[in-house]
């Protein structure tokens, strides 16, 4: 039976039949029954959402026959098929559409974005900083479908999260379409293969044996246990250079491991390849001690990336089997975390002297309990972005991955709480201004966008007269008035 995937966005409600539409596309002979195994894959997905009682964060029920999914991207992999959840750059129609149309509609608005990634990204020193000449974007693929395109932009935020393996492989990304874990595995197989040619790590190990032969150290006391009647033999200790290491073994444990899930063939010959390789080495006995040997070794720097990708699947929290009438694995990552990360990346990398961006900065906190000998400092405030400009002024700024909408609301989508919170940090960090950043979407409303934010430039800029607190954590001047300035924007995505 051909495995089959179903490709959604967040937010995306679905059912048994949005399933099997999708899959009688393939018109293939392995689609023969494909209401019934769609009945299954969802079935499996349901199981899954309540095997754990953290599960809910990936999909929830949005009625008795409908599955939502959340904020959550990655992927959820049953026998009966793999669910792929993409961030929502496009529609759900558009990921599906495949007509000329639609096509031509998106390469359009690709060309009208890449313009725009310059411009937002680089901050006004940009003619002092670059004399002129921009830090260079990578280019765009303008032929990527809207789901290739959706994908790549996925793949380029994970590699920007700390402890995830950094590719170098972005712009090899293929223009054919390929299930998100069937990458990470090649890339994963490619990144062995790599270190093979290099030759596989050895190292001496202690290793105990009953010989024939005297070689290394004579152990007395097992000599006494094990040989009292075979005096011809010796129980010895001896120091072997051998391959059967605990990164090897966190290898192997690796590619058994994804070697139960891969669906395609292509994936499945490079698996092969690898475990070739490491025929002669046994899988890992106990994973945690193996990670624990690894991090305390500095003699396998160019198995680094190796390890961070075997951690990924042998150790991730989201990427966990269950027990259930089927097995479902799942690699899934919160699209807040990539959108402020892709958001960091990018404003650094084009404003590489004349600001100073930090992410997650956190020297400040909400208050201080005093005592006689000290201050216990509690509630650390974090921003996502904190921006130091060259004369010195602070902007705070936080990343909002949602879809602001003009209607009846007439907050606009924009919550209290967040202007509550940035407000808190621009008076802690005396910030003179504060970012909204939201992601901006294809086939977004640009109009829209603009009147949000003329909206709020056009509010007056907020007055407040700082508080006077007991604790360390004060304005240096009391009674000194900030003028804080309000700025909702919204970020081009970058679509390789």
């Amino acid at each position: 039976m051909k495995p089959l995937t179903y490709t959604i966005i967040e937010h995306q409600i679905f059912g048994i039949e949005e399933i099997a539409k999708a899959w009688t596309k393939h018109k293939s002979e392995e689609c023969k029954g494909v209401e019934q195994r769609a009945k299954k894959f969802f079935k499996a997905l349901e199981e899954f959402q309540k095997s754990h009682e953290d599960n809910y964060k990936f999909l929830k029920h949005y009625n008795k026959h409908k599955l939502k999914a959340q904020n959550y991207v990655g992927v959820i992999q049953t026998q009966y098929g793999t669910l792929e959840i993409l961030p929502k750059c496009f529609t759900s129609i558009a990921l599906s559409d495949e007509k000329d149309e639609e096509k031509a509609k998106l390469k359009e608005s690709k060309k009208t974005n890449k313009e725009a990634l310059k411009k937002f990204f680089i901050l006004e020193s940009f003619e002092k900083q670059f004399n002129g000449t921009p830090p260079k974007i990578q280019d765009f693929s303008l032929f990527n479908s809207p789901k290739q395109s959706a994908q790549n932009f996925l793949l380029f935020c994970l590699g920007l999260l700390k402890n995830l393996p950094k590719s170098n492989n972005l712009s090899s990304l293929s223009t054919t379409y390929t299930p998100l874990l069937e990458i990470f595995m090649k890339m994963f197989c490619k990144e062995l293969l790599e270190v093979c040619k290099r030759g596989i790590r050895h190292d001496y190990v202690a290793i105990e044996n009953n010989r024939t032969y005297l070689k290394g150290k004579l152990l007395f006391d097992r000599q006494i246990r094990h040989n009292f009647v075979h005096k011809e033999r010796f129980y010895t200790s001896s120091d072997e250079y051998i391959a059967n290491i605990a990164p090897n073994r966190l290898i192997k444990s690796t590619l058994k491991l994804i070697a139960t899930f891969s669906t395609s063939h292509s994936t499945y010959a490079l698996i092969n390849q690898c475990l070739e390789a490491f025929e002669e080495i046994p899988s890992s006995s106990n994973i945690d001690a193996d990670f624990l040997f690894c991090t305390n070794s500095r003699h396998f720097s160019y198995y680094e990336i190796l390890m961070e990708w075997c951690k990924l699947f042998l150790k991730n929290k989201s990427f966990t089997p269950y027990s259930g009438e089927s097995q479902a694995y799942a690699l899934l990552f919160p699209m807040e975390k990539l959108f402020e990360s892709y958001v960091a990346f990018m404003l650094k990398t084009c404003n590489i002297q004349a600001h100073t961006i930090t992410p997650q900065k956190s020297d400040q906190f909400l208050y201080y309990l005093e005592n006689n000998v000290s201050y216990h400092p509690r509630f650390n405030l974090k921003p996502d972005l904190h921006i130091q400009k060259e004369d010195g002024s602070i902007i705070i700024a936080d990343t909002k991955w949602k879809v602001l909408k003009n209607a009846d609301d007439k907050k606009h989508g924009i919550a209290q709480a967040d202007l509550y919170q940035l407000f808190a940090y621009a008076h802690y960090y005396k910030a003179q201004e504060i970012w909204l950043i939201y992601p901006k979407l294809y086939a977004q409303n640009d109009k829209e966008n603009k009147e949000i934010a003329q909206i709020i430039d056009n509010l007056q800029e907020w007055n407040s007269k700082t508080p006077h607190y007991s604790h360390p954590c004060t304005f240096e001047e009391k009674g000194e008035h900030h003028k804080i300035k309000i700025k909702v924007l919204f970020a081009p995505l970058a679509f390789y």
